[in-house]
């Protein structure tokens, strides 16, 4: 089990969260269109068997491959795939709007997913302990792309996100203090 970042306890071995992956989910809303009745579960299911290699994808591999994110309007799930019996592990709940954005870190033996939203916030979920444990509400429209920094985090010891938006902003998180470090505002509509 992960502990909260600011407590000196002693860490366990975190389970290994092996796959992360975001899928642009929107592109197959057609493919389920005569059939309303399904649940968001049956339908990411459908994707992961039949349609992962023509989607957009953005990976990440992290140990032994068998772990799946995906972004599905205003949750985020995570799925045990690439096996016969793959089935939803979690769901991140918490954005008012689509999701447009996902990453997948570790820090200090802990695993983390940022997401950036439509709802103009950027969150930070606990995957061992499946809570939200941020949320940052700096950008005045939809957040775009989110990433952690393993820059901040190897040179300096920070857990940082950097987070793009609508409103023509960069802007810098420390997730462990709740904090805006810097932001960028250089890109001006003409």
């Amino acid at each position: 089990m992960c502990h909260h970042l600011n407590e000196n306890l002693d860490i366990d071995e975190p389970k290994q969260l092996r796959f992360v992956c975001f899928v642009t989910i929107s592109i197959t809303f057609f493919l389920f269109f005569d059939r309303p009745n399904w649940k968001p579960e049956e339908k990411i299911q459908l994707i992961i068997q039949h349609w992962i290699r023509i989607l957009e994808i953005e990976f990440g591999w992290i140990n032994e491959f068998d772990k799946l994110v995906v972004n599905y309007i205003h949750t985020i799930m995570q799925f045990d795939t690439f096996r016969l019996s793959s089935k939803l592990i979690n769901t991140f709940n918490g954005h008012t709007s689509d999701v447009c954005s996902i990453d997948y870190s570790i820090f200090d033996n802990c695993q983390f997913i940022c997401s950036g939203s439509h709802d103009n916030t950027v969150r930070v979920w606990d995957i061992d302990n499946n809570k939200q444990i941020q949320s940052f509400n700096g950008h005045s429209n939809h957040v775009n792309c989110v990433k952690f920094s393993p820059y901040h985090y190897h040179n300096h010891h920070q857990h940082v996100i950097c987070s793009s938006s609508s409103d023509n902003t960069i802007r810098f998180w420390d997730f462990e203090y709740n904090q805006q470090l810097q932001m960028f505002d250089e890109h001006k509509l003409d």
